[in-house]
């Protein structure tokens, strides 16, 4: 009986040890589960975070209510058509007039028919790209005594690229429709090949994009960073790129582009490519800055915030954002979802305050945040520590979306202490969208050299569009003037976005 005993004791140890291991097991399915779920839906599903107004709240039991209704109490609202929008008043508008024949505009009783109305429709119209050649024509001249004096040669009016065959305009076409219309320069080759009968290649387009960058759009960007690093706030976010030719690296290998945005008093948009994502570039592109620094969660910036001087802010997109990949997972965990919902719930009506104060000044801003945003922010920290133990009980996406608030949340009060501060870093984001959107058709740069370029031209286009101008039309104004102000030694804070106008 008692060697039976001791039998009975190992199989209920090795049970129970086999149900720990299942139990471990099943956890980790899951969590493998939710990491699977959130990158398919990363590379497939849209990158909204916006949720349906309508949406049952996560709170309430699965089943559906549905209240009984009266036929004749059911209405119905037609949908107004026909609201379209009128053109820009900003495009060329030409009047193309639609005439009666001079013999249709006499009446049947003989009498001269009167116009007594107009009636006008718009449609859009455009005018296909025209290619063209510019011959630039100088003359010499000589004394007509002969009198041995040298001769005298008109001068060329200084050119963006000396001794190469293209104009301002030409480059700022090549330019936008790679970084801002995404069409990869071979695509471009091609295209003046079969339209114009011109035979470019991509390496003399490369070329070009490398040596007006180095030559006009460098001193520019210089410019502009003294400026950015004197403005007292700046947001900064990062994206991968990939270059083929790099000193020690494997083509396959990921470099990265880091950019800053400010917008206190003139915008402007940074872009600078580094073969690493370490602090040390943290360090290069901050050093000497003194102010408010805005980031996501990424530990690189660390060794700036610690500086005197640096205060560092978090993101409440960025702290939103794995609670809202929860809500849209498949992940069947009920608690999980529950304190998802809660979560975007409460950080919805800080959202809803800065949208009501969007355009008040900034000590109106202050005043309002500290009166409602504080408070709300101070409701999360509660809740947050009142359920920190029980969702990492859970584990998972639920225990990392809440380590992750809770290690930022000090820093998520801090846009409250300050009317030009923001409550997320989607200024920088959203000026990392294009090179996303693009690097899905140009797919690399071939050289450091091409990486920098991208980055300068990018630099200089959202710079453009942050200040509410045309990339096109400011690329040719600059591209035109820069070799003017560079010959005569002029200042080029004149060509700085905000101090000129253009038609």
């Amino acid at each position: 009986m008692k060697q039976e005993a001791v039998t009975t004791e190992s199989l209920l140890e090795i049970m129970n040890h086999q149900l720990d291991e299942i139990d471990k097991k099943d956890k980790t399915i899951a969590d493998l589960q939710q990491k699977l779920d959130y990158m398919l839906r990363q590379k497939f599903a849209s990158s909204s975070e916006k949720f349906p107004s309508n949406q049952p709240s996560l709170f309430q039991e699965e089943e559906i209510i549905v209240e009984e209704t009266k036929d004749e109490e059911i209405s119905y609202t037609r949908k107004k058509r026909g609201n379209k929008k009128l053109p820009p008043e900003s495009l060329p508008h030409i009047r193309v007039e639609h005439d009666l024949k001079d013999e249709e505009k006499i009446c049947a009783c003989g009498c001269a028919l009167k116009r007594i109305k107009e009636i006008s429709s718009k449609q859009y119209d455009i005018i296909p790209a025209e290619f063209r050649v510019i011959d630039n024509v100088r003359f010499i001249y000589a004394c007509s005594d002969k009198c041995g004096e040298k001769v005298k040669t008109s001068p060329l009016t200084p050119q963006v690229l000396p001794r190469h065959q293209v104009t301002p305009s030409f480059l700022a076409t090549i330019a936008v429709e790679k970084f801002e219309d995404a069409m990869p320069l071979d695509r471009q080759v091609k295209k003046y090949k079969k339209r114009f009968g011109v035979d470019f290649t991509t390496t003399t387009f490369s070329n070009w994009m490398i040596k007006t960058s180095e030559l006009r759009l460098q001193p520019l960007i210089e410019r502009l960073k003294t400026i950015q690093m004197g403005s007292g706030y700046i947001q900064a976010d990062e994206t991968t790129l990939q270059v083929l030719n790099e000193k020690n690296k494997k083509a396959k290998q990921k470099s990265y582009i880091w950019l800053k945005a400010s917008t206190d008093k003139y915008p402007i948009v940074l872009m600078h490519y580094s073969s690493n994502r370490n602090e040390k570039t943290a360090a290069y592109l901050f050093n000497g800055f003194s102010g408010y620094m805005q980031t996501d969660g990424y530990a690189g910036y660390n060794i700036v915030a610690n500086k005197e001087g640096v205060t560092q802010l978090a993101c409440w997109a960025h702290a939103r954002r794995r609670f809202a990949d929860i809500l849209k997972s498949g992940v069947n965990d009920r608690v999980s979802k529950k304190y998802a919902q809660e979560l975007v719930e409460m950080v919805a009506k800080l959202y809803k305050i800065e949208k009501e104060i969007k355009d008040d000044p900034p000590d109106k801003k202050k005043q309002i945040r500290e009166e409602k945003s504080v408070q709300i922010i101070n409701d999360i920290a509660i809740w947050c520590d009142k359920h920190f133990l029980n969702a990492h009980a859970i584990g998972g996406n639920i225990a990392r979306a809440f380590t992750y608030l809770k290690n930022q949340l000090p820093k998520l009060s801090i846009y409250t202490e300050d009317g030009r501060l923001n409550i997320d870093n989607n200024i920088a984001e959203n000026h990392v969208r294009p090179i996303a959107i693009g690097r899905k058709n140009w797919l690399f740069a071939t050289s450091t050299k091409g990486a920098t370029a991208l980055c300068n031209w990018y630099s200089i286009i959202e710079t453009a569009k942050a200040n509410d101008l045309d990339a096109y039309t400011y690329l040719k104004y600059i591209l035109t003037q820069l070799p003017v102000y560079e010959a005569e030694g002029k200042d080029i804070d004149d060509l700085l976005p905000w101090n000129i106008e253009l038609d």
